[in-house]
């Protein structure tokens, strides 16, 4: 009788667990997020960036995309906002003129 009590309360901690870590993991999937950040970064080409706030366990980090995945990088490196301002700039030379002139052109109805 001893060892069926011991039997169902490993099992039961054996479910608790794998409870615990099938919800994780699914929250991990859900909204991934930096837990750490890097100074550096490789030459790289940038695809995309997003800013991420802190919210523990996550940390203040810029994300860059890159072809090899995201990256996470500190903000308060100096480098940082120049890489941004150079892909903000080679974003806005890629705009097709007729993209460019819906922009500019954008009036008011007249009655």
């Amino acid at each position: 009788m001893q060892t069926c009590t011991t039997l169902m309360r490993s099992l039961a901690a054996i479910v608790v667990i794998s409870f615990t870590i099938w919800t994780v993991t699914d929250a991990e999937k859900v909204s991934p997020c930096c837990v750490a950040v890097s100074r550096s970064m490789e030459n790289v080409t940038i695809e995309g960036y997003r800013l991420q706030e802190k919210n523990l366990p996550c940390v203040k980090a810029v994300i860059f995309q890159t072809e090899r995945g995201q990256l996470c990088i500190d903000p308060y490196q100096p480098w940082v906002k120049r890489k941004i301002i150079e892909f903000r700039r080679s974003q806005k030379n890629k705009m097709s003129p007729t993209t460019a002139s819906l922009h500019l052109t954008f009036s008011t109805p007249q009655n």
